[in-house]
């Protein structure tokens, strides 16, 4: 039996293994000390053993254990990396903090929601079993990609504050919406719509104060986005990987969990060229996130060019390289 540390638990065969995310909780901080992420070592995420599964004959799938696995080293020079990306924005915010203005306000919140996809799709990495689900989760990074580089985006009309305001108001109208389907009633529909209606007065008035122009974005603005961005050197791939993420997220990736070679179908969940396709993908769209919400921020800064150098000696891992030329596949 493992020696159980703190914080752990015990599995059905005896095994230490992390306790489940949600008993850790904190409360909400606040100021600018939000910003400071857990670190995932110290959740225990790195002690885990990932498990492949694979048909078996009398019993359907079985779960197997395979260790090691070629893709935690990689993971856990990600996590550093989101570490490194949190470092980065809190250094590049003003000393406002909470009352920070237009745009920092907007593309503050939108890196933390672009992170906590990040981490999740690392999460979802982590084991074969549940790596599809982290192409799922691109679409939302591209998302978050495509509206910073909007108001990060002189051309697109107006100043950046306008811009942020655009994207806050477009958002603001699209809760609205989902709070319409929600049943009259329903816990919390009463409390939700009147912050809507404070938020809104909020944005009204600030676009009043700024001049402000231009119809409200919506995620309905992304693709033209993305296809803007795909003529930028090394990013044709865009328009292609959010339709693909959108197809994967609506149950149509079935494929990547089996393997087919030799003749024989088995249940592989991923094979680890195709996890390390997905890891780039998920690094890459990160990477510029981070690069493009500090340079609205703090254009100029050293810092964001260390930050970028470092995600591509991520990129460049001669490991990485090999793992999605399939010579960990078996």
């Amino acid at each position: 039996m493992s020696e159980k540390t703190e914080g752990d638990h015990l599995d059905e065969e005896g095994t230490a293994e992390p306790a489940p995310l949600a008993g850790r909780g904190r409360s909400a901080p606040t100021g600018r000390s939000w910003w400071r992420g857990t670190s995932w070592a110290r959740l225990g995420l790195a002690r885990r053993e990932p498990r492949r599964v694979v048909r078996s004959e009398n019993r359907g799938v079985e779960p197997k254990t395979s260790v090691p696995d070629v893709m935690t080293p990689l993971i856990a020079e990600a996590t550093d990396l989101g570490e490194a990306a949190f470092a980065l924005i809190d250094a590049s915010r003003s000393d406002e903090g909470a009352e920070a203005a237009l745009p920092e306000t907007t593309v503050v919140r939108l890196h933390l929601v672009a992170a906590s996809t990040y981490r999740s799709g690392l999460v979802c990495l982590w084991m074969p079993e549940t790596s599809l689900a982290s192409y799922g989760l691109m679409r939302g990074l591209l998302e978050a990609w495509a509206h910073l580089h909007f108001i990060a985006d002189d051309e697109a009309g107006g100043d950046a504050r306008c811009r942020a305001l655009r994207y806050e108001r477009g958002a603001l109208d699209e809760w609205a919406d989902v709070g319409k389907k929600v049943p009259e009633g329903y816990l919390g529909k009463t409390a939700a719509q009147r912050a809507r209606d404070e938020r809104r007065g909020d944005l009204d008035r600030l676009w009043s104060e700024c001049g402000c122009t231009g119809a409200t974005r919506t995620r309905h603005d992304v693709a033209p986005t993305l296809r803007t961005l795909a003529h930028e050197p090394n990013l044709e791939w865009l328009p292609g990987a959010w339709s693909a993420s959108s197809v994967s997220t609506h149950a149509y990736g079935v494929e990547f969990l089996l393997d087919t070679r030799g003749g024989q179908i088995e249940v592989v969940w991923a094979l680890p060229s195709q996890r390390a396709t997905w890891f780039t993908l998920l690094v890459t769209a990160f990477a510029h996130i981070t690069s493009t919400a500090a340079t609205i921020l703090a254009q100029g800064d050293e810092r964001i060019t260390a930050f970028e150098q470092r995600a591509r000696r991520l990129l460049d891992a001669p490991t990485l390289r090999r793992i999605a030329q399939g010579d960990a596949d078996g």
